[in-house]
């Protein structure tokens, strides 16, 4: 063995480390998923539809958005950015570029001093404070999406 070799038990413990951080990121994508769904009043068969129904995109792309800009990635990324193409799989298989878009819709419309957007701003800063919370409280639903 060469001496400047890593150790293999210590690489064993980093890989566990990295995994058990994969999972834990995972899951908190999940549960972000799971909040605007329950805030939007979506279905599991919604959620993933391939339906381009505005509520329902605005819903996803919210999604995107949160998962983007809340989460970070343990393994190598350009910027540390939870990964597009692990978003999109987990929104029904949407390709990288869809939730790039959908990240890029939902910023320049919270950037954006627009009257029309004050409502996303407040669905987005609740989602996020239900997100914070400890409890895992619960928002209160914005509408119905048939």
């Amino acid at each position: 063995m060469h001496p400047n070799a890593p150790d293999p038990a210590r690489r064993t413990e980093q890989r566990a480390a990295l995994y058990r951080l994969r999972r834990a990121q995972l899951a908190e994508a999940r549960h972000i998923r799971q909040a605007v769904a329950d805030t939007c009043l979506l279905t599991p068969a919604r959620r993933r539809a391939p339906c381009c129904v505005a509520a329902l995109a605005e819903a996803r792309q919210v999604t995107m958005y949160l998962m983007r800009t809340r989460l970070t990635w343990p393994l190598p990324t350009r910027n540390g950015a939870f990964p597009a193409t692990r978003i999109g799989r987990l929104l029904g298989g949407r390709d990288h570029s869809t939730v790039m878009h959908g990240v890029a819709v939902i910023a320049a419309r919270l950037s954006s001093g627009r009257e029309d957007d004050v409502a996303l701003r407040h669905l987005v800063d609740a989602l996020a404070a239900t997100l914070d919370a400890p409890d895992e409280g619960t928002v209160k639903p914005r509408r119905q999406v048939a």
